[in-house]
This record gives C-alpha cells, sequence and structure tokens, in this order.
C-alpha cells in the first residue's frame, strides 16, 4: 500500500519509522509547509509543499494527517473527497459536526477514514483489556495521563495555542486515555468535568468523569503540567480491595520508547482495515463527541483546578462562644456564596451534619463566636477555615435565622468544635482561603 504522511512535526517520525519497518507498506509522498523539513528523503519519495498536490499526484493510496488540530477537518475532507484512504492523528477534529461531515465524506466516495488512537496498542493496556472477563467485581476506574506537555511538543508552539490545538490537555491527552479507557471497558459516556490551570485559554488539567454502560465510575486525571516524567496509566479497583493495573510506560525505559510498538500497530491496523473493511464505525468522532461534552460542562463551570479566585481575607474573633446543640434546627439557605463588607460581623458555626441542599436541617452545631471580617470579600462554600493552630474545616453554607443582623457561618467539621475546643482567645484571627482545588 502506497502511503503519503501530510506534516512533518514531532509525531511523524513515529509514522514514519512504522511505515518503514512494515513490509506491506511504502511511502512514496511527504508534504509539509516548511521545505526545510523536505530534505533527507530517499529516493521514490516525492516531496510536496501544498497537500492538494500530493493528493493529486496519483502517488498514494492513502494517507497519515498529522497536523496542527485545526487543520485535520479541512485536509482530511480534501483527501477523502480525492478517494485517498486517511489516517488522521487523533484528535480527528477540533469540533464534533466537523468529525460526523468527514465520516459522511468517507461513505459517500467509499475511502476510509481511520483515527490514530496509539494508547489502545499498547501491550499493557491489552493485556489489562483481556483480563476483565467478570466485570461484576468492578468497583470503579481511575486513569492518569500526566506529562510536561514542552518535553513532548519540543518546538511545536501550536500545542498551546487555543486556536490552532483547540484547547489543552483535554483535546490533546484525552482523546489517547479515553480511547485506552475505551479499548479496555468499551463505551463511555460523560458525566462531569472540570478544567484548571488555565493559561490564555489552554487549560493544563482537567478532570472528567464518566461511566461505562453497566454504570461503573470511571474517573480520568489529565495534567499537562507535570513536573517530573510522565503518568499514564489505568487502574482497576476490584470490589474486595484488589486493584488491576496498566502501566503503559512500564518496561519502556527510553523518552517516548513506547510509541515505536503503538505506531506500529496503528499503520498495520489502518492498512488492515482498508484492505479488509472495519469491524464497526470509527471510534474517532465518538471521542470528539466527548471532549467537546467535556468542554461545555467544564468552560461553564465556576470552579476552576488549581487556580486562585481570590485572596484569603482575615476574621478577627470580637466575642468568643462555647456551646453545642442536638438540635438546633438552623436551614441551609440557597446560596453558594456571600459578599460581606469590611467591618461586617458574622457567627461562625461548626457541624457535623454535612447539609448540601436548600432547607437541609442542621440541628448538631458547636459555636466558634463572633468574627469581624477585615476587608470586603465574598464567602463561599468550599472555603477553607483557619485557625491560629491549623484548619477548622469547610463552609458549608449559610443560615439566616439571624438575618439581616447576621449570617450564620456553617462550617463542615469532623467533630462539633466550640471555641474551647480549639483554644481561642478574642482577636484572633480566622482566615477564610478557598477558589482552588
Amino acid at each position: 500500500m502506497r502511503i503519503g504522511v501530510i506534516g512533518l512535526g514531532v509525531i511523524a517520525p513515529f509514522f514514519l519509522q512504522a511505515i518503514e519497518d512494515d513490509p506491506e507498506l511504502r511511502l512514496t509522498a511527504v508534504c509539509d509547509l516548511d521545505r526545510r523539513k523536505l530534505d533527507g528523503f530517499a529516493p521514490g519519495t516525492e516531496v510536496f509543499a501544498d497537500h492538494r498536490e500530493l493528493l493529486a499526484s496519483g502517488l498514494v493510496d492513502g494517507v497519515v494527517v498529522t497536523l496542527p488540530n485545526h487543520a485535520h477537518a479541512p485536509v482530511v475532507a480534501d483527501a477523502l473527497r480525492a478517494g485517498v484512504h486517511v489516517c488522521c492523528e487523533k484528535p480527528l477534529t477540533v469540533r464534533a459536526e466537523d468529525a460526523h461531515h468527514l465520516v459522511r465524506l468517507a461513505e459517500e466516495h467509499a475511502t476510509t477514514l481511520f483515527t490514530a488512537f496509539h494508547r489502545r496498542y499498547n501491550t499493557h493496556v491489552q493485556e489489562l483489556a483481556a483480563q476483565l472477563a467478570d466485570r461484576s467485581q468492578i468497583s470503579h476506574v481511575t486513569s492518569r495521563y500526566q506529562e510536561k506537555i514542552e518535553e513532548h511538543s519540543g518546538s511545536e508552539g501550536w500545542y498551546q495555542d487555543l486556536d490552532r490545538c483547540g484547547g489543552g490537555c483535554v483535546i490533546d491527552n484525552g482523546p489517547n486515555a479515553l480511547d485506552a479507557l475505551e479499548t479496555v471497558l468499551g463505551p463511555l459516556t460523560l458525566t462531569d468535568a472540570t478544567i484548571g490551570d488555565v493559561r490564555s485559554g489552554v487549560e493544563f488539567c482537567a478532570e472528567l468523569h464518566l461511566a461505562t454502560a453497566d454504570s461503573i465510575p470511571v474517573l480520568v486525571d489529565l495534567d499537562w503540567a507535570l513536573e517530573t516524567g510522565e503518568r499514564k496509566d489505568i487502574t482497576v479497583h476490584l470490589k474486595d480491595g484488589r486493584q488491576l493495573y496498566a502501566d503503559m510506560l512500564d518496561g519502556f525505559q527510553a523518552f517516548k520508547s513506547s510509541l515505536d510498538h503503538e505506531y506500529a500497530g496503528i499503520m498495520a491496523d489502518f492498512h488492515r482495515t482498508v484492505r479488509d473493511g472495519r469491524d464497526g464505525p470509527d471510534r474517532g468522532p465518538h471521542i470528539v463527541d466527548l471532549v467537546e461534552e467535556a468542554y461545555a460542562i467544564g468552560r461553564t463551570r465556576e470552579e476552576r483546578l488549581r487556580m486562585t479566585a481570590k485572596e484569603p481575607v482575615p476574621a478577627h474573633l470580637v466575642k468568643l462562644l462555647f456551646h453545642r446543640r442536638t438540635d438546633r434546627g438552623m436551614r441551609l439557605s440557597p446560596w453558594q456564596s456571600r459578599c460581606v463588607r469590611a467591618g461586617d460581623v458574622h457567627e461562625l458555626v461548626t457541624t457535623t451534619d454535612r447539609p448540601t441542599t436548600t432547607g437541609d436541617r442542621v440541628d448538631h452545631v458547636g459555636f466558634l463566636g463572633f468574627a469581624e471580617f477585615g476587608a470586603g470579600t465574598v464567602v463561599e462554600r468550599g472555603d477553607v477555615v483557619t485557625g491560629p493552630h491549623g484548619p477548622i474545616g469547610r463552609v458549608a453554607g449559610f443560615d439566616e435565622c439571624h438575618a439581616p443582623n447576621h449570617y450564620n457561618i456553617l462550617i463542615d467539621t469532623e467533630r462539633v468544635l466550640t471555641a474551647e475546643d480549639l483554644n481561642l482567645h478574642t482577636l484572633d484571627t480566622l482566615t477564610f482561603s478557598g477558589g482552588t482545588r
């Protein structure tokens, strides 16, 4: 099978090596806008600076597209219309609409559309998939896909360009992590997503919550800012406490050396799919759907991981309280946050009742006292309250039975605490800080 490679960036060498090593494949053409990258290819490999000229040359049966993400949709579409089979580096497209349009084009022109997810060919991922015969014993699944992006992208700055990449770790690492999990667990649906460490619109970390068809919860931890090394793994937690584990990098000592056998798997599978037809639909559009859904949720959430949303604010105790109750009858107000003016005084109440929903009754309480806020701020559910001797708890919300005189600021604690339990004194300072996780 005659293969052309469109785009000669940081990933292209793995495709080129896989093509060279496969006796069923022959590299006949390469293309890149940077003509300096077109030097050094063996005789018999034609070079092009325009992908349309390559597609019109008649030199290729299929192409590998490894370009910045934003260029995938138009270049793949041109190839399919030219009757050329396509293996496209993940993600297939930035937008789900474009991915599904490419599926229709492939059907219309009787060509193969194949998304390259290299981690599905990882030996440890495949071994883990073979172990999961009895899914009823699975409690939950976690996966980490973590690295320092600058080490992996080299000089290619487009990875951190929102317009060209379409996002950060969710659209770059997310597809490989999700596809590897679906290789092990089958189809996944997204249930929640949180992004964070956003720099110029590009997220460097994220948490994706998903579920299998039989409702097994799955958590994916993505990170582009790991200080040292990289972590790429899947852990299946069983109900009896045991774990099944796949470390995708285990046994591959050199940097990126795990990619060699994975990209060989991609090219062999692409050739087999072109020759024999596919067993089922390409997973590329489905993964693009999940990524788009993750952004739709994550970008509308107020919370951002690892990002400070406000300055810590001190409040000093003007009156101490020492009593506790088991039948106080407070009610959680609907507000996630309350604005507090400099000089406002509010009552601080600890509780073990864990209220979460508007109207939840709060009976088991301890009273710390009244505190005066030294600066205007916003007190929010989830804020960490710290005293002179360390963390006390997190703000659970507010009770307004004394409004408009003051709020009762409810603080989740492991046990009911009063001022005497914490050895507090008047004029001691408590600090309210939040906005990070």
